[in-house]
């Protein structure tokens, strides 16, 4: 789940480095993006105060949280990090 805001300049950094990521894991994994001042609630049960934010879950459950804008390597490799083995 990435979480953006209008007014945030570092999100339009990220979104293509995002974008390309979440393209090679096409059927893989689920990507939403949300918008904190369009949707507060969402934000706040999420515990994000600040954008961009990334957090990656599995079956619901948080993993991992990543604040600010990261190499695209990063993203990757926790990615793979989470993504169950395929067999």
């Amino acid at each position: 789940v990435k979480y953006v805001s209008p007014t945030c300049g570092p999100c339009g950094i990220l979104s293509p480095i995002l974008s390309r990521v979440v393209e090679e894991y096409t059927g893989k994994i689920h990507f939403v993006e949300i918008d904190i001042v369009a949707d507060p609630e969402i934000a706040q049960m999420g515990k994000v105060s600040g954008t961009p934010t990334v957090q990656f879950f599995r079956d619901q459950e948080l993993l991992q949280e990543v604040k600010g804008v990261q190499p695209k390597s990063k993203y990757r490799q926790l990615i793979e990090q989470y993504l169950p083995a395929t067999v």
